[in-house]
């Protein structure tokens, strides 16, 4: 543990957080109530909803009680809170946040503008009213897709529409019933914040819900990242195909990507698709000797219960591990080496194997090559490609939406907490503004949960929970000192 001193409070931050706040700095907001404590300006905000909004406008105040209705998981829901921000970061895009309370505790929540069905000012909190709820406002039910609704809607859902959003249809047509029912999830961005297991686990609740024997596809585009996520990707994948078809179609998997695609046992690739480089760090250093062979040995394990070979996944965790192979050869199919004796090298001893679409054909590991939808559902032997739901793409957008504000939002409140810009002569209002920071990376730490909390710097949750007590009692002894 690091110690950092800044306007008379210590913050108590882990050593492997404390570079995000290092010539960090504090962003002053004219607005908003954070546990009981005004900080009063009150600034004119017009905010134009989209289509889900009927392009209607709300007029008010940042600071007024407003009550947002959104849809979430196919429920409308409402919450109702302070409008705390309202931000326009591009010309299609806006967001706004509202501080207000969930399941009795103190929440933040922040949404996309487009999102937003409807904004009403609620005036009787301007006399006392108590903000704050997440609540269903219809009984409209979710789509058979929804995890929520999977046990309730089983053998009495309608047929899907032939179509949903993104244009494809969503049944393969009536004289191929006996296929199975597809699903596509794409996972993009790094292990921990942009590939999770949270959102494997929602589309394989989906795919649960119309039996087993379905196909989960995972489009795949991760750089890699944290290995604890792995972990939890692992436990999830593995469940998951016991009960379903698991294919990873591959543009880029790379560390603990390569990882989460060994999953699978069938992996198709795109022309430029490169799978491997599964080096695991610790400190910024790779990791050695026991730590070293069991990470070889389990990445092994995964590839060989899937169907890949052994020798392959070893040499992309260690360049100790080498591998060749023989091309096929008429009827005898190619053979995987785990050393130089192949007619062609794959890795040597001097890096770990990141293989490419063609060799990944070529040595037998790969199962195809598919730039496009059609060209997988050829491969797959479907009449044609179709999406039994869009569920798995829309689980993806809401994910990236939430992680765009977050990328813009996390950095903004860690300047605010650490006070080093918008603070004023007026102690008071700084130590409010502070803690309403606090308060949100409190709420963002607990919506996008500890691995993208991780991949995102923002502090430990014992840390800010540390610094909000703090503040707080600084708050306490300077208003005694004010009454005094």
């Amino acid at each position: 543990m690091r110690t950092f001193k800044h306007n008379k409070i210590t913050l108590l931050l882990a050593t492997a957080t404390m570079a995000s706040f290092c010539g960090s700095a504090l962003l002053a907001q004219p607005k908003a109530t954070v546990n009981g404590s005004s900080i009063e300006v009150m600034e004119e905000t017009v905010i134009r909803l989209g289509a889900r909004g009927n392009g209607k406008t709300w007029r008010g105040s940042i600071g007024d009680t407003v009550e947002v209705t959104f849809y979430e998981r196919g429920s409308k829901k409402t919450f109702t809170g302070t409008l705390d921000t309202y931000r326009e970061i591009g010309r299609n895009l806006a967001t706004l946040s509202v501080a207000g309370m969930s399941d009795g505790k103190s929440d933040v929540r922040t949404f996309v503008v487009g999102d937003v069905v409807s904004i009403t000012t609620v005036e009787e909190a301007k006399k006392g009213t108590k903000p704050a709820v997440v609540t269903n406002t219809n009984s409209d039910a979710p789509s058979k897709g929804s995890a929520t609704s999977s046990k309730a809607t089983e053998n009495t859902t309608p047929a899907p529409a032939t179509s949903h959003g993104w244009g494809f249809p969503t049944a393969p047509g009536p004289e191929y019933d006996h296929l199975p029912k597809i699903f596509m999830l794409p996972i993009q961005g790094g292990v921990g914040d942009g590939t999770r297991h949270n959102e494997m686990k929602q589309i394989g609740e989906i795919a649960d819900s119309y039996g087993p024997g379905q196909i989960i596809i995972f489009k795949v585009d991760s750089p890699g990242g944290l290995v604890l996520e792995a972990d939890m990707i692992h436990e999830t994948l593995m469940d998951l195909k016991r009960r379903h078809r698991l294919i990873a179609w591959v543009e880029e998997a790379i560390s603990a990507a390569a990882f989460t695609s060994f999953h699978c046992n069938e992996v198709y690739f795109m022309k430029t698709g490169a799978l491997g480089s599964a080096t695991m760090f610790a400190g910024g250093k790779a990791i050695e000797g026991e730590r070293l062979r069991q990470w070889v040995k389990k990445f092994g394990d995964v590839a060989e219960e899937s169907g890949h070979p052994r020798a392959l996944a070893e040499a992309m965790v260690t360049n100790s591990e080498m591998c060749s192979y023989d091309p096929a050869d008429g009827d005898t199919p190619p053979v995987i080496y785990d050393n130089m004796d192949g007619k062609i090298v794959l890795s040597t001893n001097e890096e770990n194997l990141t293989i490419n679409a063609t060799d990944a054909i070529a040595c037998g590991f790969a199962d195809g090559i598919a730039d496009n939808e059609d060209e997988l559902a050829e491969l797959l032997n479907l009449p044609h490609w179709y999406e039994t739901t869009d569920d798995g793409r829309k689980i993806h957008e809401r994910w990236q939406k939430t992680l765009d504000i977050a990328k813009l939002e996390i950095p903004r409140l860690l300047r605010q907490l650490m006070g080093q810009t918008g603070m004023t002569n007026d102690e008071l209002k700084n130590i409010n503004r502070q803690l309403t920071a606090c308060n949100k990376l409190i709420a963002w730490s607990r919506r996008v949960g500890n691995h993208t909390s991780m991949m995102m710097q923002i502090p430990p949750m014992e840390a800010l929970e540390e610094i909000k007590k703090q503040l707080l009692e600084q708050l306490r002894r300077l208003k005694e000192q004010q009454r005094g």
